[in-house]
């Protein structure tokens, strides 16, 4: 019977400590799943998406058995055992809301299915849309959102935040294709805030990040009410494609 590596390495991570980055760094599939490249990207990540399926009993149990909010769900410094085994934490857990450990076991293991299936599937083959804001001429910062394949109306997707830590940025936002990827296609859209819009903007294609600043295939965008858009169908693992601009 086929076996879903995601989901056994989210099983996983419940197990020992719990969810943290260094963990993460030894489960390739889920990280891939979360469309990051590094385990420390995949880790806020995955939190973030924890936090989106509410706060609910059942969401909680999950959130104990990977060590996330531990002292808070237990309403108390938790044990060193508690921080090390996962059934330590479930009976902790289990004493504080009245619930035995097989209850909180089956929680956990409804959610966590739940929490696969918010996840970007091994084969990926729906449609990607990158969405970008600039204000002061910085990239604010990144969502990109990825909807399955028969979404046709693209109202259910899945999104991915990358804040912009940094002062400043380069006028560009780009995307490469993953090779478990076989999207129908990527579109970007970038919203430029307040009044000072870009000269120009282009669409591009390159064969490497390296090579993007000569942008050996580009087509000019237009701006229109503050946005620039544009979709690749069809892109390939090959190419790298983004959208840049000219102030």
């Amino acid at each position: 019977m086929d076996t879903d590596p995601v989901l056994d390495e989210l099983k996983k991570l419940r197990e020992g400590r719990g969810l943290n980055a260094g963990r993460l760094s030894r489960c390739p599939n889920l990280v891939a799943a979360l469309g990051a490249q590094d385990s420390g990207t995949a880790y806020d990540a995955l939190l973030a998406i924890l936090r989106q399926m509410g706060d609910g009993e059942r969401v909680r149990s999950l959130r104990v058995d990977f060590g996330v909010d531990l002292e808070e769900l237990l309403k108390r410094p938790p044990s060193t055992k508690e921080y090390d085994f996962l059934g330590d934490r479930r009976s902790g857990y289990g004493t504080v809301i009245g619930r035995g450990v097989k209850t909180l076991s089956r929680w956990s293991d409804k959610t966590i299915g739940e929490l696969r299936g918010r996840l970007i599937t091994d084969r990926f083959n729906g449609r990607v849309v990158v969405t970008a804001g600039v204000q002061d001429r910085r990239v604010t910062g990144i969502e990109v959102l990825c909807y399955e394949r028969d979404d046709t109306n693209m109202s259910n997707g899945r999104a991915i935040g990358h804040p912009n830590p940094e002062a400043s940025s380069l006028p560009l936002v780009m995307c490469g294709i993953p090779s478990h990827w076989q999207p129908l296609s990527i579109q970007f859209v970038v919203a430029f805030l307040g009044d000072d819009c870009p000269t120009k903007v282009w669409a591009l294609a390159s064969e490497s990040v390296m090579n993007v600043c000569f942008g050996h295939q580009r087509f000019e965008l237009e701006i229109s009410e503050g946005m620039a858009r544009c979709r690749i169908d069809g892109p390939d693992h090959d190419h790298v494609y983004g959208v840049w601009w000219e102030w």
